[in-house]
């Protein structure tokens, strides 16, 4: 009876609630989208005569053009240079002009005096009046505050002190890139200005090291989502690398080529709506709008001996849309007169231009997770096809604001609509009226179970069915923030079937630092058709210092140097660490080692 009451509510009320939630439920129209946020950043740069000593190749230069060009549409950057006095100042400008910043800062000359007051106080007031969320200042500097003589020195240092002090008033952030052996010592003056802000301090002993620090900025600090896609060791030939670009239909994808030694003759071939290429002497940026495909063939010629980096930003406006659907229950507790509601909400997510196309379906942003933000709180969900699915017990008919944050999310996303969805609250129980017993239906009851009795004393005589239910799949580790690098070899020493498999290797770089994968996973992509019971729940997962994370959710037998990995725990591998694993069949067997690869081989 609890089920014929709880399909008769279900088919009663399932189609009129879904389609009142579909049709009040206001996901914001393309037409409606908003501006991103906006956020503002300006590069301060030493421009001193001993920069000359410090920086003869100008790779300072390069980093600029490394951090602009990486930087999303949402920003506009400025520039300030400094030597006795502020000598290049550029004032903020959009993506299609950035460029500009690049003249400015490739006639910059290395000369003179350190007047980082002016500079800094030059940065901050072009901030101060910068319409912009988030406002940042890069300062790359080789030395203290240094000029002709002490009065003019000690001038500079109380604008450079007055300067910070506004930051901090106007939530300006300072991050400070110390170059050279004068900076080693961080209790220099100059670093003071980032631990005002709440920046963050770098230091570069060579010129060299400088793309480390923007790079760390960049992803650590302005939480900027890039992805390494190769890394080209140049020869004599022309050197041609194609590209799996998972963002087929990502607003923008950049493309930027960085190298220690010149770039040239860079030819790109893709499918988009439209694109522009941007050239300097060590770098070149490849701007696709609307990219169509997932291939991209870069061809160019490098400097022989040289290495060429080549790393995808992408960026996406969204539109979100959301669907609901309930599943009512009859409580158990009786006298209750309302149904127990259950409302499914399905959050799925389109181009914000053209809301025909769906986002986020590639194999790229499986398990990749955003927090989903109600009046409720805060709940972080992974994305599964494309869409993310929220449950939750209706008591009452509510409308329910439903935003979302992308901060762990492998791309960026400038602008994602919110949604707002009614939901129902739960019908009443239908009151049935008496009736005469139904008699017949009585005896029709009685006969059905007397045959129901003998068929399970058929099938018990018979010997008992199997149980054909699936286990619960193992609780999945949290991802790794860190890169994944080297490879996987393994060795199928023993099977089920008594079949032999060749040895096999699984690339782990060219995975996202987020994703967590299972050995089964792994076989299943190497080819393997063997059924190895428990490997779906032993994971790999990234970790710190090019290692990776083991972690033993299966009741296998593991082995590691003649110590065994227990179940529930999480180890940690290093490069060359050896795994033994006995499944749970307890007949098949397999070894693997974890093994590094040279920035050459990882292709």
């Amino acid at each position: 009876m609890k089920n014929k009451k709880k399909m008769y509510s279900r088919f009663l009320t399932i189609a009129l609630a879904f389609l009142f939630s579909v049709l009040i439920s206001s996901p914001a129209q393309a037409s409606d989208v908003e501006e991103s946020e906006k956020k503002a950043v300006v590069f301060l740069l030493d421009a001193s005569g001993s920069m000359t000593g410090n920086d003869p190749n100008r790779y300072a230069i390069d980093s600029i053009a490394q951090l602009i060009y990486t930087l999303p549409t949402n920003y506009e950057v400025g520039f300030v240079a400094y030597n006795s006095d502020v000598c290049t100042l550029q004032g903020f400008l959009g993506n299609s002009q950035r460029n500009r910043i690049m003249d400015a800062a490739d006639s910059v000359e290395y000369k003179g005096y350190s007047n980082a007051g002016a500079g800094l106080d030059a940065a901050v007031g072009m901030l101060e009046s910068a319409a912009a969320d988030e406002r940042e200042i890069i300062l790359l500097s080789d030395g203290e505050i240094f000029m002709e003589d002490e009065e003019t020195t000690s001038q500079s240092q109380k604008a450079y002190q007055s300067a910070s002090a506004r930051a901090v008033q106007d939530h300006i952030r300072i991050h400070v890139i110390g170059l050279g052996k004068e900076m080693e010592d961080t209790a220099n003056s100059i670093f003071q200005a980032a631990e005002d802000t709440g920046g963050c301090v770098y230091y570069a002993p060579q010129a060299l090291e400088i793309q480390a620090a923007i790079d760390s900025i960049t992803e650590s600090q302005l939480n900027i989502r890039q992805m390494t896609a190769s890394i080209v060791d140049a020869g004599e030939s022309r050197e041609k690398a194609a590209i799996d670009m998972p963002f087929a239909h990502a607003d923008t994808v950049r493309v930027l080529l960085t190298s220690d030694s010149s770039i040239q003759n860079v030819k790109t071939n893709f499918t988009a709506e439209n694109a522009r290429q941007t050239t300097g002497e060590r770098y070149s940026l490849i701007e696709i709008k609307k990219p169509k495909g997932d291939t991209l063939n870069i061809s160019f010629d490098g400097m022989p001996g040289s290495q060429v980096r080549i790393t995808l930003i992408p960026e996406y406006q969204v539109l979100s849309k959301v669907e609901v659907s309930y599943e009512d229950t009859i409580p158990d507790e009786e006298g209750e007169v309302y149904y127990e509601r259950e409302a499914e909400i399905a959050c799925t997510f389109y181009d914000a231009e053209n809301e025909s196309v769906r986002l986020w379906t590639e194999e790229y942003f499986h398990y990749s997770r955003l927090t989903f933000v109600t009046e409720n709180g805060k709940e972080e969900k992974t994305i599964e096809e494309g869409r993310i699915i929220c449950k939750e017990n209706v008591t009452e008919s509510a409308v329910k604001h439903i935003s979302f944050v992308c901060d762990a999310f492998p791309a960026n996303v400038l602008w994602i609509s919110d949604v707002e969805i009614a939901l129902e609250g739960p019908p009443l129980i239908p009151v049935e009226e008496p009736k005469e017993p139904p008699y017949g239906l009585y005896g029709m009851a009685v006969i059905a179970v007397l045959f129901l009795i003998l068929i399970l004393l058929l099938l018990l005589k018979n010997g008992r069915p199997r149980n054909t239910y699936a286990p619960e799949e193992p609780y999945r580790p949290a991802p790794g923030k860190s890169s994944y690098v080297g490879k996987l070899n393994l060795y199928i020493t023993r099977t089920r079937s008594g079949y032999d498999v060749s040895p096999l290797s699984y690339d782990l770089f060219r995975l996202p630092s987020n994703r967590v994968i299972s050995i089964e996973e792994i076989l299943a992509n190497c080819g393997v058709r063997e059924i190895f019971e428990g490997a779906g729940g032993i994971y790999l997962s990234s970790g710190q210092g090019r290692s990776i994370i083991l972690t033993n959710q299966s009741d296998c037998c593991i082995m590691k140097s003649g110590e065994i990995l227990m179940k529930g725990k999480s180890y940690q591998l290093f490069t060359e660490s050896k795994v033994d694993i006995a499944f749970e069949d307890e007949m098949s067997e397999l070894t693997f080692q974890y093994k590094d690869l040279k920035p050459s081989e990882m292709h």
